[in-house]
């Protein structure tokens, strides 16, 4: 009678034991990733998955505003003709965006001010898009800094001097055609007379008066990366 009590309780103990590692299996089953969180994993601060991503031209936006001493204000938009950057152990390490120089366009003012302040910024006085046709921002490193801001340093290419800054930018993941995106955003300031664009600047010309043209240039920019 002992020997069939004991053997009853070991047969429990089994039963038991199986019943467990079941359940355990299951579990792990249950918590496993599905495929539409592995698509969404990212990589490193940046919040971008290692990887080639192209800046497409739909909905993007490149600003600029630009004011004279006097406080008055003109602002306008560029478009880029192509845009490519590479991430690698999540941040981005090399890319370029081309800009397109004889799109450069006023959009504050209409009719005719509009087409005369167009074609005076496009001529030698400015731009001087005949010899300068595209511009290039070269993309050679991001960081975050100690207030968590994301930072991009580039090399800009423009009315030929290149000149480096250090660029701010955020970057939001989106969805897009059943997979996703990421919208990056970003402002800075260019220093024109470092490009060798002179006109009505008064740290250059002495005597301007209220006709002096402030040397900061403001650049805003918002693209889709895929």
């Amino acid at each position: 009678m002992k020997f069939y009590n004991l053997l009853i309780a070991g047969l429990v103990l089994v039963v038991s034991a199986c019943s467990n590692e079941g359940t355990t299996s299951n579990e792990d089953t249950n918590t496993e990733p599905n495929k539409t969180e592995l698509k969404s994993t990212v990589v490193g601060d940046l919040g971008i998955p290692d990887g080639k991503y192209i800046l497409t031209k739909e909905n993007h936006t490149i600003s600029w505003e630009a004011t004279k001493i006097t406080g008055s204000t003109h602002s306008g938009i560029i478009n880029a003709v192509n845009g490519k950057f590479m991430v690698e152990d999540g941040s981005i390490n090399r890319g370029v965006l081309s800009l397109e120089m004889n799109s450069f366009e006023v959009t504050d003012i209409t009719g005719d001010d509009k087409a005369n302040f167009e074609g005076h910024l496009k001529s030698e006085d400015f731009l001087d898009i005949e010899k300068f046709p595209v511009a290039r921002l070269v993309m050679n490193g991001s960081s975050i800094d100690e207030n968590g801001t994301m930072n991009l340093s580039c090399s800009f290419d423009f009315h030929g001097e290149v000149v480096d800054y250090s660029v701010p930018f955020s970057v939001e993941q989106i969805k897009r055609n059943g997979g996703f995106g990421y919208k990056i955003n970003g402002k800075f300031i260019i220093d024109r007379t470092k490009h060798n664009i002179t006109y009505g600047s008064g740290s250059v010309f002495d005597d301007l008066g209220d006709r002096v043209i402030n040397d900061d240039v403001k650049i805003g920019f918002e693209f889709t990366a895929l």
